[in-house]
Order: structure tokens, then sequence, then C-alpha cells
């Protein structure tokens, strides 16, 4: 939980930080991808490059989808949209790596991945 909290800081730094400026969520959007690969390293279970690279694009889309817009629609609210982005981005931040904890926490996840490394 300590790490997530941490990444969600870091992810409201970063929010807070570029705010004004448009597209800057690429930033986030990566943060996203090395928490998660992070959090796999935690709980022990291997990720190979492509599961990196298919965890990035489906991140990247999601994010597209659900934060982009809107931070972008925010973004032309000044002060108080800039102040939604940070909430958003560090809300979407936090349940994605609460989810990710979720899912490699799960004992038959770290069985597949050594079993599969075994071989």
């Amino acid at each position: 939980m300590k790490l997530i909290l941490t990444y969600t800081l870091i992810a409201g730094v970063i929010s807070a930080l570029t705010a004004p400026i448009p597209g800057t969520s690429l930033l986030l959007t990566a943060l996203e991808v090395y928490m998660v690969v992070h959090i796999a390293k935690m709980h022990e279970a291997k990720l190979e490059l492509k599961e990196i690279g298919y965890a990035s694009i489906a991140l990247y889309g999601l994010s597209t989808i659900l934060k982009d817009a809107a931070l972008e629609i925010l973004f032309f609210i000044p002060v108080i949209g800039w102040g939604a982005e940070v909430i958003i981005a560090m809300a979407f931040v936090f349940f994605l790596g609460m989810l990710a904890n979720l899912y490699f926490s799960k004992p038959s996840r770290k069985g597949r991945d050594l079993e599969k490394h075994a071989d």
C-alpha cells in the first residue's frame, strides 16, 4: 500500500507541475507502466518485455479514453480545472495500483509465472 501511495503522490506532483500544459499526461502513462512493473517485481511475478509492451498499450488506451479526455476538457477551465486534473490523475494511479497489486498478489498468478520460467 505504501508503494501505491508513493506513486499516487508522484502522479499528483507531476500533474500539478504540468497541469497547464496540454498533452503531458503521457508522463503519467509512463509512471503507471513503471508502477505496474514495480508491483509485479514486488510480488515476484515475472513480466516479459512483450507483456510490458501489451500492458503499456492497454494502459495508454485506457488512460486516453478515461483520463486524457477528462483532463484535456478540464484544461480549458483555468485554476479549477487544473486542480481537478491533479485529483483525477492521483485517483487513476491509486486505483490502477490497487488493481495491479490485487492481480499480482494472487497465488495462481505467481505459480503460473514461476512454472512458465522454470521450463
